[in-house]
C-alpha cells in the first residue's frame, strides 16, 4: 500500500507546475547530496553503497537515506531525470550532474572527499558537456558546510564570540570565491539550503551526552553561517549582473520538525531510525533499523529519511518568502536572465527567513491547502 503521507505530498504536485525552462541542474554539498560519489573516492566500505540505505527504494544507490534526497525530488518537479553522480563519469549527464560527496567541507583537505573548491574544479573540468544556454539556464544547488562547522565545535568547544565570528567569515568568503568561479562559467541562477540547527542532529546529541537538548555552539555557528550567507548572495545580487537566488530556511524547518514532530507527521524527531546508542546516533546497520522509516525525520545520525527530504524539497520547490526567499525554485526557473531581483536591503532578506512558518509548512490540513488555492 501506498505510504499515505507520501499520497499526501505527491496532492500537492497537482497544485503546481512542473514544466520549465530549465532542464539542468548542478548540485554541490555533502553527504544530504551525495548520490553516490563517495563510493569512488573511498578506499573503505561506504555505508551508503549498502543496506538498510536505500531499503525503502529495495536497494543501496550510494545516498545517505533510506531513499531518494533532496536533488531527486527537485529534479522530479523541473521535469527530469534524477540527477547522476560525476565520478562514474559514464552516466547521461544531459540534465545536469551531482558534485556533491559525504564528508565535503568548504575549508581545509578531509581524505576521501572533495572540498567545495575541487566539486567546482570538476565541473570546470566538465562543463563544456553542456551549452552555455543551458549553463546559463540551469539552478545551481547547494548545501554545504556542516562537517566544517562540526569540527570546528569539536575542536574548539569554548571558542570566543571574534573567533567564532571569524571562523564562519572564513566560510563564507571561500563560498564566495567559489561562486565567483561558477558564475563566471555563465551560472545565474542559485539555490541555497541553509546550515540545520546542528546541535539537534542526534549524531551530536548523542556525543555530548545530554539527549533531551539541542547543543548550543554547532547550531550557533550554524546560525551565523545562515545570517552570513544570505547577507553575501544579496550583496552578490547587487554586485554581479543577472545574478539570482533562492535561499531555503533549512534551519527553521528542522528545528520545528524536532520540537513538533508530530505535526508533521513524524513520530519522533529526537531519534534516528537506524543506528545504535540512546538516539541512534551512530553505527547504522542491518541490525538496527528501524521497521517504518517514515515516522523519523532522521534515517541516521546525520542524515534525514526519504520523508524528510521529500517535505524538504516541496518547501524548496513550492513556498512561500517565509520559508524560502526572494523566488522559490519554480519562481526561479521562470525568471528572465535579465531580471535582477535585488531586495532593499539585509534587513528585508532576512525577514525572508523568519522562523515563523506558513500555511504550505503545516500542510496537513489539505481542505484548507485547496481552498485558500482557490480563492
Amino acid at each position: 500500500m501506498a505510504n499515505p503521507k507520501t499520497h499526501l505530498f505527491s496532492l500537492l504536485l497537482l497544485h503546481f507546475s512542473t514544466v520549465s525552462l530549465a532542464q539542468t541542474l548542478f548540485v554541490f554539498g555533502d553527504g544530504l547530496y551525495d548520490a553516490g560519489n563517495k563510493q569512488f573516492v573511498s578506499s573503505n566500505r561506504v555505508d551508503a553503497s549498502f543496506p538498510p540505505y536505500g531499503i525503502t527504494l529495495g536497494e543501496a544507490t550510494g545516498r545517505w537515506s533510506d531513499g531518494r534526497i533532496v536533488p531527486d525530488y527537485l529534479a522530479s518537479f523541473m521535469g527530469i531525470s534524477q540527477i547522476p553522480p560525476i565520478l562514474p563519469g559514464t552516466a547521461d549527464f544531459s540534465h545536469g550532474a551531482n558534485f556533491a560527496i559525504a564528508d565535503a567541507t568548504v575549508l581545509g583537505s578531509p581524505p576521501e572527499t572533495m572540498t567545495l573548491s575541487q566539486q567546482v574544479i570538476k565541473f570546470s573540468e566538465n562543463k563544456n558537456k553542456w551549452t552555455a544556454q543551458a549553463r546559463s539556464e540551469a539552478i545551481y544547488l547547494f548545501h554545504i558546510a556542516s562537517d566544517d562547522y562540526l569540527n570546528y565545535a569539536k575542536n574548539n568547544p569554548n571558542p570566543s564570540d571574534d573567533q567564532k565570528q571569524a571562523f564562519v567569515g572564513r566560510v563564507i568568503t571561500a563560498i564566495e570565491a567559489e561562486l565567483k568561479v561558477i558564475y563566471g562559467s555563465g551560472a545565474r541562477k542559485f539555490a541555497f539550503q541553509n546550515m540545520a540547527p546542528l546541535g539537534c542532529l542526534p549524531a551530536v546529541k548523542q556525543a555530548n551526552g545530554n539527549v533531551q537538548e539541542c547543543v548550543k555552539l554547532p547550531s550557533e555557528m550554524a546560525e551565523l553561517h545562515n545570517k552570513k550567507l544570505l547577507q553575501l548572495l544579496v550583496e552578490l545580487s547587487r554586485q554581479l549582473s543577472g545574478f539570482q537566488y533562492s535561499f531555503y530556511d533549512f534551519f527553521s524547518s528542522i528545528q520545528n520538525r524536532v520540537i513538533k514532530s508530530k505535526t508533521y507527521t513524524f513520530e519522533t524527531g529526537m531519534a534516528a531510525c537506524c543506528g545504535t546508542g540512546s538516539v541512534n546516533g551512530t553505527s547504522c546497520s542491518t541490525n538496527n533499523v528501524c521497521a517504518k522509516p517514515e515516522d523519523y525525520l532522521f534515517f541516521d545520525g546525520k542524515h534525514l529519511t526519504q520523508e524528510g527530504n521529500l517535505q524538504v524539497g516541496h518547501l524548496m520547490w513550492g513556498s512561500d518568502p517565509e520559508v524560502v526567499g526572494p523566488n522559490n525554485l519554480r519562481e526561479l526557473l521562470f525568471l528572465s536572465l535579465d531580471t535582477s531581483v535585488i531586495l532593499a536591503d539585509i534587513q528585508e532578506a532576512m525577514a525572508a527567513t523568519r522562523s515563523r512558518q506558513i500555511k504550505i509548512e503545516s500542510l496537513y490540513d489539505i481542505k484548507m491547502m485547496e481552498s485558500d488555492m482557490e480563492n
